[in-house]
């Protein structure tokens, strides 16, 4: 079935009217003659002014499969609007705020399974023109429990309760819900091609910098014609003790993040080189969660240093370390040699390794897949479809050397890719599992209220590693599938492997389908 949505115009009029008078709809929606008004005037480009709510309201229709059945109205919301105390609690700080209201009018398509589905379609139909939409609100009438049910489906959350304050339903007690969507934020391995780019962002990154660093150095003094520099930043991509990685936000380039082993203490391991959130990204609690991605990536002694002047940088680094070690840092003023200008830096020292689950008395690391863990991660699925092979060879039949070469092809690729989630565990500094998930669209015929995460290459080291390296893998890929909308998780095994079918039973999957297979004679 294929959902769209268009703004009302006037050949939607008569419909829209018509649903309202439906009894289905006359039970919690408002068929006043202020409303209906308030709908012509926004058809008509709103060319007066309309005491229904400001004219605040906008208004959309559904159509499935070209056949109009619903009708959505959607309001952005502000601090300076009058709200319930409970809504002006929950306007996004960083991004936009919708509220809206939805009613399915078509009566031939009430009780097929779209309520759900039609509002996670809606959401996303909103987001793609307004990139800063994350946050919505739908209030829900307190004797209306199914529309609870289904907007529960949707993904939105019971907050609390309101009383109306206008309209016709003035004075009747609200169910509040709403549905956050988080930033999906990746790091992503830098090669010698993103050089550039990152040389490039480094102009920005040195314009930031001379906001509070300046007056120090004529580094951060704007040159002549008028385009800041920065320091060859190449070595982080050459140098194989040093990792470059783009930061990417939604689907956007964000910034970078450069590690490098140039510690003042004997006993640190890391140094964050470089750190650079774009300027539309700051603010949005975005690069406290990169870093601390970041840290994850590398567990043991690290090292953040910071200019004194640079109050702002101070101030972050010292609530983001904080937070991730749970107060459990130092600091200390330090002389380098690096900088003639200020030698004098803040140093952050931190344990990063104290942040991994230890499981069987060694660490655990689950991080985003590397470029550099590719050649492992395809030994590793290999060594399974060889072992896959001997049960049931139709099916499984290994090509040879060419596999491995495009395997190792595929997974570089999908090291790029938004709609993949690729995490590789590491034990002892050992590569001992990877799983990889693709996000997708459920069939049309069937609604499991999001997106699926859908699980093919799914390996561990060793058989009796599925109950810890497999549990700390499927639930850490889980987490970042939600938060990206995914509703329903699917995992592909063999037949014939016990050790994984019983350890997917362990984590409450049951088997949805099975494959049957032959060859053609």
């Amino acid at each position: 079935m294929n959902i769209h949505f268009e703004k009302v115009s006037h050949k939607h009029k008569n419909t829209i009217f018509s649903w309202l008078a439906e009894p289905h709809v006359q039970e919690f929606w408002d068929n006043s003659h202020e409303h209906k008004e308030d709908i012509l005037n926004f058809i008509s480009g709103r060319k007066y002014s309309s005491p229904y709510f400001d004219g605040l309201y906008h208004y959309w229709i559904g159509f499935a499969d070209n056949v109009p059945y619903c009708f959505i109205m959607t309001m952005q919301e502000k601090k300076d609007y009058i709200l319930p105390g409970v809504k002006r609690a929950n306007l996004s700080k960083h991004g936009t705020t919708y509220s809206l209201d939805y009613l399915i009018g078509t009566k031939d398509y009430l009780g097929k399974g779209l309520g759900a589905s039609t509002l996670v379609y809606f959401m996303d139909f909103i987001r793609e023109s307004d990139k800063h939409a994350d946050t919505f609100f739908i209030d829900p009438d307190e004797k209306n429990p199914r529309a609870k049910r289904v907007y529960e489906k949707a993904g939105f959350k019971y907050i609390g309760d309101f009383i109306m304050e206008s309209g016709v339903f003035k004075g009747q007690n609200t169910n509040f819900m709403i549905k956050k969507y988080e930033p999906t934020i990746s790091l992503i391995a830098a090669t010698i091609t993103d050089y550039p780019l990152i040389q490039n962002m480094a102009r920005f990154y040195v314009y930031d910098f001379s906001r509070t660093c300046g007056f120090i150095s004529s580094k951060w003094t704007l040159p002549e014609d008028g385009l800041y520099e920065c320091f060859d930043l190449k070595k982080y991509i050459d140098d194989p003790d040093r990792h470059a990685f783009l930061i990417n936000v939604d689907g956007e380039i964000a910034g970078f993040a450069l590690v490098d082993q140039v510690v003042q203490s004997a006993e640190s391991t890391w140094n964050m080189g470089e750190f650079f959130i774009l300027a539309k990204f700051q603010g949005k609690g975005i690069g406290q969660k990169v870093a601390h991605q970041i840290w994850d990536l590398f567990g043991g002694a690290w090292e953040v240093s910071v200019i004194p002047e640079n109050k702002p940088a101070y101030h972050f680094w010292q609530k983001t370390i904080r937070g991730f070690t749970n107060g459990h840092y130092k600091e200390k003023i330090w002389d380098v040699t690096f900088d003639a200008h200020q030698p004098k830096r803040i140093v952050f020292t931190f344990n990063a390794s104290n942040q991994n689950v230890q499981l069987s008395g060694s660490e655990i690391l689950i991080r985003p897949s590397l470029i550099s863990d590719i050649e492992t991660l395809v030994s590793l699925s290999k060594h399974k479809r060889l072992n896959y092979e001997k049960e049931q060879p139709q099916f499984w039949k290994y090509t040879g050397v060419h596999a491995e070469q495009t395997q190792t092809k595929w997974f570089e690729e999908l090291l790029t890719l938004n709609d993949h989630i690729m995490l590789t565990a590491k034990q002892d500094d050992k590569i001992v599992g990877f799983i990889i998930g693709k996000l997708v669209a459920a069939p049309e015929v069937y609604n499991p209220g999001g997106l699926t995460l859908m699980i093919d290459d799914f390996c561990v080291t060793d058989e009796s590693d599925w109950p810890t390296i497999g549990v700390k893998l499927i639930n850490e890929i889980k987490l970042i599938a939600k938060a990206k909308g995914a509703a329903q998780i699917i995992v592909v095994s063999g037949a014939h492997d016990e050790p994984k079918r019983n350890f997917l039973k362990s984590c409450k999957l049951s088997i949805a389908s099975e494959w049957y297979v032959g060859g053609i004679e």
